[in-house]
């Protein structure tokens, strides 16, 4: 059974939002508040939360037909005529009233609550929605200024958030739930409990609108649609947003007015879209079969203008399509990283040499990649297609089997900066930075916008990687300049030259420049709901938490990204975000999580990733063994030739109680953070400042007191400040003498101590 979020109470769900229209409540009383709104934003729940102990009146469309039939509970038995009831009520009504969906009352109940509110001494509540005609009493209390009248609207996409704040949610899902719910907490909670989450590895996922029973009620309720409207809300729903030409060629006039009238459907700059995002869930789900492809034969008749979505009413509707339409929406489909219509739409156009190569690029690019060299077509002898057809034969070459030589091996059959560009993306994940930014550098100069943002984005994170900051930044101005001139053409170039930017900044260890760029686009990623960027994007950000040392965010966002990742990791990201993934739980002493991530790590990993994952291999053994993990991060240091990794790599092995590396930190110390490294090693008090200024706050924490132990190693530490034996505190805490000896011996390597003696003054430094 697939688990579902707990959360259907009505009383579960946290007022929010409302703050300002509570305290305007209460600063109006005692004159008594009609609180107008739509269906669902929460009129009767501020009602209660405002009023706990009123009396209540109902009134709902049974009871309007019966005279006094909302408040028949309060009549009395032997009152003798409707001015001995209103009387008789008056007098002993003593508490506060509020009366849910006014607008419904019968007109004696309505005139009952204006004689109570106009002659009473009664604090009233009265609840309307604003669509609705109500009762002429009701309308004059505020008409005649006997009450006020207050509009709730749906809640701000802020205060949706602070809803969903409960679930841990991926950021791409929360922002389709804001977006789908557009601020109803009713149609939230509904969306909600009509499985629209799904949990992966603990994380709330955006699972899809499913229909219930009790949604498609709800939803229905709130159209109030004859055949007709129907028919036609249906049509908007397969095409929104559809042009008023085409709609007005499928529905008749009067009923797109009509509709424009209720809300059921906004025209916008000759566009016209459906009155809220969960209409047009529901009623495609709902949809006969035939209906649905009736309609999208009538609609890819109609307009083509639009190849994804011409494309996809042709599949939905049955009918044979153009294979050259097929394939430009595959295209199209593959730049929005949906890769299952993409094949789907690949294999509609029936073959041919344009339809196999875009179908091996959606394989090659969705991991399948002994699927994608079958899909590959021949070389072909046109320049345009053979330089393609190389680029993708050496992803899956690379990519795929793991071959770096074969991959550059059929680039270099092709001369041109797509080939030379795609080289620099693997040279940069084989490790060899220095050859990466020389074969982009050429390609910077070149007017094939696609090219050039590939080989800047690469140039520009293999110059960090080799610890020049300036060429780094200066090619990721090109880059980015050309992704926002051609941003049509070369639709994801910015994220593209961002990350790889943002993957340089890391490896220098410029956290805040890091941590800034990984934290704006993974938001911008989240609107645009782009789950290959949004991975991306959430793996950077979480490593770079962790380095700036927030392990809490660095966790959420580390499983987040290997979420997101599972269904497109065309470049193996999911490798070193469990590496990170396991860095992180470790050094929060969780030692069983982070040993099972870390074999998985390994296994698939591109060599640029190797130093980092042998240091987070080295933190996950510091949970059990020091001296083994100083070792391993020194193994790491020994093997690398880029100067800002073997930094990260020496002064870890000496966080771990190697203090023999000083000499090669400080001979490495030509830049600022390398220059913090060498200085810490020293316990040179300058590198805090420049920890702190480069976003390094975990490490420049240590230098005041040290963080590195586990709570556990603390606790007995502590303990053993206090003169207790190994054997006393073995016997307080419930382990073996055994234990709580080798977590001192940890405690003291990490403390840079020998003995008992030190320990108290090591824990307050």
């Amino acid at each position: 059974m697939v688990e579902q979020p707990s959360y259907s109470g009505r009383a579960e769900w946290p007022l929010v939002g409302r703050e300002q229209q509570r305290a305007l409540i209460e600063r109006t009383r005692p004159k008594s508040v009609v609180i107008a709104g739509p269906a669902g934003v929460g009129k009767t729940r501020l009602a209660r939360e405002v009023l706990p102990d009123a009396e209540w009146i109902r009134a709902t469309k049974a009871s309007a037909a019966i005279p006094f039939g909302a408040m028949s509970h309060l009549l009395p038995d032997d009152a003798r005529d409707r001015t001995d009831v209103l009387r008789r009520i008056a007098e002993h009504l003593e508490q506060d009233l509020v009366v849910d969906d006014a607008h419904l009352l019968d007109d004696a109940s309505a005139a009952a609550v204006f004689h109570l509110v106009t002659r009473g001494k009664t604090f009233a509540l009265l609840t309307t929605r604003a669509s609705e005609p109500c009762p002429d009493a009701i309308t004059a209390l505020w008409k005649d200024g006997h009450a006020e009248r207050i509009e709730l609207g749906p809640l701000s996409e802020e205060d949706t958030g602070r809803i969903l704040d409960t679930f841990d949610l991926d950021a791409a899902s929360r922002h389709r739930l804001v977006q789908m719910s557009a601020g109803n907490p009713l149609l939230l909670k509904e969306l909600i409990t009509a499985k629209a989450l799904i949990r992966k590895q603990g994380v709330w996922r955006w699972n899809g609108v499913k229909a219930t029973p009790r949604l498609t009620e709800v939803i229905a309720t709130r159209l109030n649609a004859d055949e007709n409207q129907r028919r036609l809300l249906e049509v908007v729903a397969c095409a929104e947003p559809v042009s008023t030409e085409t709609l007005e060629r499928l529905a008749r006039t009067n009923d797109i007015a009509e509709a424009e009238r209720k809300g059921l459907i906004h025209t916008t700059n000759g566009l016209s879209r459906l009155g809220h995002p969960l209409y047009g869930e529901v009623l495609r789900e709902t949809m006969p079969p035939a209906r649905l492809k009736q309609i999208c034969g009538a609609l890819a008749d109609t307009d083509q203008r639009d190849a994804l979505r011409a494309g996809l009413w042709r599949l939905h509707s049955g009918r044979p399509a153009d294979p050259r339409l097929m394939v430009e929406a595959a295209r199209q489909a593959m730049d929005r990283f949906d890769l299952a219509l993409a094949e789907r739409f690949a294999r509609a156009a029936n073959g041919g040499w344009e339809a196999d190569h875009v179908l091996a690029e959606i394989l090659s690019h969705g991991g399948r990649y002994e699927e994608s060299l079958q899909a590959l077509p021949y070389a072909p002898t046109k320049d345009d297609e053979r330089v393609r057809w190389a680029v993708t034969r050496s992803d899956v070459l690379y990519w795929g089997l793991g071959d770096p030589q074969a991959a550059t091996d059929v680039l270099d059959t092709v001369e041109d900066p797509a080939t030379a560009a795609s080289k620099a993306w693997v040279l940069l994940f084989d490790g060899r930075c220095e050859e990466a930014v020389t074969a982009a550098l050429p390609v910077l100069r070149t007017t094939n916008p696609q090219a050039l943002c590939w080989a800047a984005a690469a140039a520009a994170a293999a110059a960090g990687f080799t610890g020049d900051p300036d060429q780094a930044r200066e090619i990721h101005a090109i880059g980015l300049r050309t992704a926002r001139e051609h941003r049509d053409d070369v639709p994801w170039g910015y994220v593209q030259v961002g990350f790889g930017y943002g993957l340089g900044l890391l490896a220098q260890g410029r956290l805040n420049e890091a941590w800034d760029l990984a934290d704006r686009e993974y938001r911008t990623a989240a609107k645009q709901e782009a789950d290959a960027p949004l991975g991306a994007w959430a793996g950077l950000r979480g490593a770079t938490a962790k380095a700036r040392g927030d392990l809490r965010t660095a966790i959420t966002s580390l499983r987040e990204s290997l979420i997101l990742l599972a269904g497109f990791d065309t470049f193996r990201l999911a490798a070193p975000c469990l590496a990170e993934l396991a860095g992180a739980y470790a050094l929060q002493g969780r030692a069983k999580q982070a040993e099972r991530l870390i074999v998985r790590a390994d296994r698939e990993a591109s060599r640029l990733f190797t130093t980092s994952i042998k240091l987070n291999q080295a933190w996950t053994q510091a949970t059990r063994d020091t001296r083994r993990a100083a070792k391993t991060a020194r193994a790491a240091a020994d093997q690398e030739h880029l100067k800002p990794l073997k930094a990260w790599a020496l002064y870890d092995a000496f966080r771990l109680g190697d203090h023999s590396v000083r000499r090669q930190l400080e001979e490495l110390a030509d830049d600022p953070v390398r220059h913090a490294f060498a200085l810490a090693a020293g316990k040179d008090p300058r590198a805090g400042h420049l920890f702190q200024e480069h976003g390094m706050f975990r490490h420049a924490e240590e230098l005041g007191r040290n963080t590195l132990l586990t709570p556990r190693e603390r606790d007995i530490a502590k303990l053993a400040t206090r003169n207790l034996t190994s054997r006393q505190i073995a016997a307080q805490l419930g382990l073996s003498v055994r234990t709580v000896d080798n977590t001192l011996g940890r405690a003291y390597l990490k403390l840079g101590i020998n003995n008992r003696a030190d320990l108290k003054a090591a824990l307050q430094a």
